[in-house]
Order: structure tokens, then sequence, then C-alpha cells
């Protein structure tokens, strides 16, 4: 036998094994498969270091290790007297600027970006309303109103009393817009529904302009959650239970120095991981990898 021979034969091997083995770790790193670089045990040592804090997650700790790039958003523009005929009729008065009202009617129109509908009529449709029914109600709703869409999506549901509208329990459903399958916030529709229908709204919406061709490394879920601890812990009290852990983008004027929102007309948004708790209280962490 030919040992020099074999030697170089088994060295070429040794070499296109490992060629191959960096070939598919790379090809599922940029085909956005999770690649394991945080280890089961880690997670695991996250997760038992939250419980210790009163925390539980419903679920597992996500594994993405994503690169995704800064998003381009504006405010919709709203025009109040066109949105107070859609909303009230060709009827309306105007109170002053920005607020409009017909019969049991109201609608206010903030910064020409969020609207603020209520429904005061006493028009009884149904006393045993249940859930399904109100998101027939909510939709058809907005659907009306030209504010539905194949980006909204409904997320929670909460039903109980809210002064404001009745002494009497309803339900609140809670839309959010999404950009490329993942969250767009802070942009939202809230719809009120109860045994008299759709009896109130709000709604501030997104549009998305562009994205940087630059794409910047982002934290792990892990990471955002250990971030926030602190926080979660101070605002809730008893044993508190994270629902949902999610990538995506977030743009909230409000935490720019001196900012207004009703001043602003556009902005970047920024990858965010956001953080839903089971009373509905939600967090956002910038996920930028600084």
């Amino acid at each position: 036998m030919d040992w020099s021979k074999a030697k170089n034969i088994l060295i070429i091997a040794f070499i296109v094994t490992n060629l191959l083995l960096v070939f598919y770790l790379g090809k599922d790193m940029y085909s956005g498969s999770d690649l394991q670089i945080i280890s089961d045990k880690y997670l695991q040592d996250v997760k038992d270091h939250l419980e210790e804090n009163n925390i539980r997650i419903k679920g597992s700790i996500p594994k993405e290790i994503l690169s995704m790039p800064l998003l381009m958003v504006k405010y919709r523009h709203i025009d109040p007297e066109a949105a107070a005929k859609q909303f009230l009729g060709e009827n309306y008065t105007r109170v002053r600027e920005g607020r409009y009202t017909a019969e049991d009617k109201s609608l206010m129109v903030l910064g020409n970006k969020k609207l603020v509908y209520k429904n005061n009529t006493s028009e009884i449709i149904d006393y045993g309303i249940d859930e399904d029914e109100a998101e027939v109600l909510a939709t058809q709703f907005l659907k009306e109103q030209n504010l539905y869409s194949s980006q909204l999506v409904m997320e929670q549901v909460y039903y109980g009393v809210v002064k404001e509208f009745d002494e009497v329990p309803l339900y609140k459903l809670v839309y959010h817009q999404t950009y490329k399958n993942r969250f767009l916030g802070e942009s939202y529709i809230n719809v009120y529904v109860n045994y008299r229908g759709v009896v109130g709204m709000e709604a501030l919406l997104l549009t998305t302009e562009k994205t940087q061709q630059a794409k910047s490394k982002i934290i792990t879920a892990s990471d955002a959650l250990l971030r926030k601890m602190s926080d979660i812990i101070n605002d809730n009290q008893g044993e508190i239970l994270i629902t949902k852990i999610e990538v995506g983008y977030y743009f909230n004027p409000e935490e720019i120095q001196l900012a207004d929102w009703e001043n602003i007309a556009s902005g970047t948004a920024f990858p965010s991981w956001r953080i839903i708790l089971q009373n509905g209280k939600t967090y956002y962490v910038e996920a930028l990898d600084n």
C-alpha cells in the first residue's frame, strides 16, 4: 500500500468534509434558519432565572439569530372633514377643529393622525353577544370605514368594564399592523363592542416607505428578556406570565427627547423585540446589537 498516497487522500477527504460543513451552516444562517449558537442549557438558565423572579414564559424562548434593516415609516395622514363624513355621514356638525358629532356619534381627529370614534346609541343588538360575534361586528365595521386590510392582524381580545363606555363589560379587540409578517408598532386599532354593537374605536396607523440596504445584527430574545426583566417586575404584582415574544419593528416618537407625536410626520422604525404579558401589558426592547 502506498501510505503517502493514502495519507493525501485522507487529508483531502477531511478538507472536503469541513468545507461541506461550513457550507451547510452558512446556508442555514443566511436562509433565516435557526443557527444553534444559543445552547438549550443557556435558554433554560434564562427561564430558571426569570422564574426565580416570579416570571413564567408560555412556550419556549425564540432562538432566532437575525440581521434586519431599519424601516422608514410615516403616519397615515387623515383629512378631518373626510373622516367625519366617512364615520358620521353627511349631516355631521363641526364642534371645533378636529371635533365632530352627529346624533349619538362623535369623532375626534388628533394631529391629522389619530382617530377616536364613539357611538352612544341606546339601540340594543344582542344582550348575549359572545367573542365570535364581537369579532364579526368589529371586522364589518372596519371594512365599512375602509380601515381593514391584509396587513391588519387581530392579536388580543379583552373582556371587562371600560368605564368611559359603560358599566357593563364589553369586548376590546386589539388589532396591529404588520410589515412582511412582522409586527409594526406603535400602530394599532382598538375596537370596543358590546350588546349595542361597536361603541368605540381608536386608530393610529403607519405607512411604510423604504428600508435601508444595510442590515444590522439584532440581540437575541433571551437578551431582550433579561434587559426588560426589572421593568416587568416593577410594573406588575404577583405571578407574571409572558404569553408572546416576537421580533418586528417599533416606531415611538415619544421616546425622542422633546418630541410630540402630534407634530411628527415620519421617522425610523427600529428592529425590536415585543414582550406581551397575559394581563395585556406590552413591552418593547430595541433589538440593535450596539
